[in-house]
């Protein structure tokens, strides 16, 4: 019972953010008592703190599964956007803002996945991307790591974009590509480009 309120709670709060969805409502859906839930989660707190380690140890399950079949950091990089089309465009752009907001202890978890997991990968990238040729091999990848964090963090204000004109997957696609072609080598914009034309298209 304790995975199905997970994957329910997940599921509404990616979809509707974590501030208006209530444990009635997640009840409602499953068709039982709240007291129910009670049982398995004391507070909305620890629910969503299970809800977003839960999505932590998915995206680094996902990181090493991308790392043992793409050796290629450009076709890594455009397979992980495939991966999570899905999850980005069903996924309500102010979840993170919320969490951040109402639920710090759950917040820290994303702090320290992007400060150790990510930030790790993303410099691995880099450096191996300079290495073949891809990347500019001028620029500190330290800077680029954290630029590309904070890059990924802004589509999630809502103060940045508040309009929602463009899905979360599309927003995150268009800034990649504004990253990717100031970091990029004459060979590796060339590798980028036919990866990009293949890709879907951003709608969903």
């Amino acid at each position: 019972m304790k995975s199905r309120i997970l994957e329910k709670g997940t599921e509404l709060y990616f979809r509707y953010g974590v501030k208006t969805v209530t444990m009635d409502s997640i009840a409602t859906e499953l068709g039982i008592s709240k007291k129910t839930i009670y049982q398995h989660f004391p507070d909305k707190d620890s629910m969503v703190y299970e809800v977003v380690k839960g999505f932590i140890e998915q995206d680094v399950a996902k990181w090493a599964e991308l790392d043992r079949l793409y050796s290629n950091v450009i076709e890594k990089m455009f397979k992980s956007f495939e991966m999570t089309k899905d999850l980005l465009t069903q996924m309500n752009p102010r979840l993170l803002f919320e969490i951040q907001k109402y639920f710090p202890k759950a917040f820290q978890l994303f702090t320290e996945h992007g400060e150790k997991c990510i930030h790790e990968n993303l410099i691995a990238d880099f450096k191996k991307g300079a290495q073949f040729g891809y990347f500019r091999n001028d620029i500190d990848l330290e800077l680029l790591a954290r630029l590309r964090m904070a890059e990924v963090n802004l589509a999630f204000n809502p103060d940045f974009y508040p309009n929602n004109k463009l899905s979360l997957y599309e927003t995150q696609l268009t800034l990649m590509d504004i990253f990717m072609r100031g970091i990029l080598t004459e060979k590796g914009l060339i590798l980028y480009t036919s990866y990009q034309n293949n890709l879907p298209k951003w709608s969903a």
